[in-house]
């Protein structure tokens, strides 16, 4: 068999595992991006003064 043939032969029958290899890693950084997401929000809270929770819960968070 050429060697081309053989190539697309190979991908064609590892195609499916490759796909499933992808979709895992993506899950995975999915999950990164949502552990940093949620390492951001307290981090953003860290040195707000007390009661400023409070106060934009009562008047709204008006942003832009």
């Amino acid at each position: 068999m050429p060697k081309p043939t053989k190539l697309a032969l190979e991908m064609a029958l590892h195609e499916e595992q490759e796909r499933r290899a992808l979709e895992g890693e993506l899950w995975l950084l999915e999950r990164a991006w949502e552990e940093a997401e949620e390492i951001a929000e307290i981090s953003d809270n860290l040195f707000l003064p007390e009661g400023t929770e409070d106060f934009l819960r009562e008047h709204g968070e008006r942003r832009g």
